[in-house]
This record gives structure tokens, sequence and C-alpha cells, in this order.
């Protein structure tokens, strides 16, 4: 095992070396990672301090609040997921995992005959890439981003646990 793990750091240090991006990937991740769990945590509170602070229809703070924010969550899911997948393509990370016996549970995926599979860090990027829609379930004190599936592929939704997702990005350094 020793062995293995050695080979897969050894690896992970040749690819870094032949980066081709010029692109500060990691702050990249981070900077989204900051959009995507500011919006998912600050709803809740924000929506309560409508409430208690604002009578009658709010029509434009609404729409700065809550969709604008919606918005650039999506987008900044999107951005994250591209980036984290270029990064894992250029530093091995998912072999790392693997080598390491350490691979992050990030969620689960949902297949249309019922059965579920646990959602790797690489997984989530790949479902949040070819997503036929991004949600949010921020009901939870834990939000869960929710990727809906397009029609031809073979799983429903990938519920993405996004203090899991937030713990791999928070380990990549920049």
């Amino acid at each position: 095992m020793r062995r293995s793990v050695s080979m897969a750091v050894a690896q992970l240090c040749l690819v870094r070396s032949m980066s081709r991006f010029s692109l500060p990937l990691t702050r990249l991740v981070h900077e989204n990672l900051s959009i995507v769990m500011c919006f998912a945590y600050s709803r809740k509170p924000l929506k309560k301090m409508i409430q208690a602070k604002f009578k009658g229809e709010w029509k434009y703070l609404n729409k700065a609040l809550f969709e604008i924010s919606a918005q650039q969550a999506e987008k900044a899911c999107v951005e994250l997921a591209l980036f984290l997948r270029t990064l894992d393509d250029e530093d091995a990370i998912s072999r790392y995992h693997k080598a390491t016996r350490r691979v992050p549970e990030c969620g689960n995926v949902v297949f249309r005959d019922g059965s579920t599979e646990i959602l790797t860090f690489r997984e989530v990027t790949n479902k949040i890439i070819h997503a036929g829609a991004i949600e949010w379930d921020l009901l939870k004190d834990d939000p869960l981003l929710i990727c809906r599936a397009r029609d031809r592929e073979p799983w429903i939704r990938a519920e993405v646990d996004l203090i899991a997702f937030a713990a791999v990005c928070g380990q990549l350094m920049n």
C-alpha cells in the first residue's frame, strides 16, 4: 500500500508540473465555492429578515436578494464543476483519493430503477455539467444542490451534500 500511495503522490507532482493552464484554477474553485455556499446558507435568514422588516410587496428587493443570487449561484456551480474537473484532470486528485482509499462521499445519485450510489467529487462535477436543471433544497439545515438529469440519462437526480463537497474544495491549496 505504501508504494502505491507514494507512486500516486509522485504522479500528482508530475502532472502538476505539466499544467497547461495559466488560470489560477484553485483560486477560481474557492471563489465559486464561496458564492455557492453563501447563497445556500443565506437564503433562510434573508427570507426571515424580509418577513420581519418589510411590509407589502418589495418586487425589486426580492429580485436583488433572491432571483439574481440564484442565477449567480447556478453560474458558480457550473464554473466550479468545470474548474474542478480541470484540476482533477491536471492533478489526478481522484486517482490520489482512490490510491489512499479516502474517496470523499459528496452525496447520492438516484437512478431510474430506484437504486442509489454514492457520489464522488468527480461524479458531482459530471452531474453538474450534464444536468438538465440545477435546483436547491434549501429547507434543510444543511442545504442540498439537486442536479436533475436530462431524459436520456440513466439517473434521475443527484443530491449533492454541499458540506462534503465544500470539504473537498477546502483541501485544495492555492
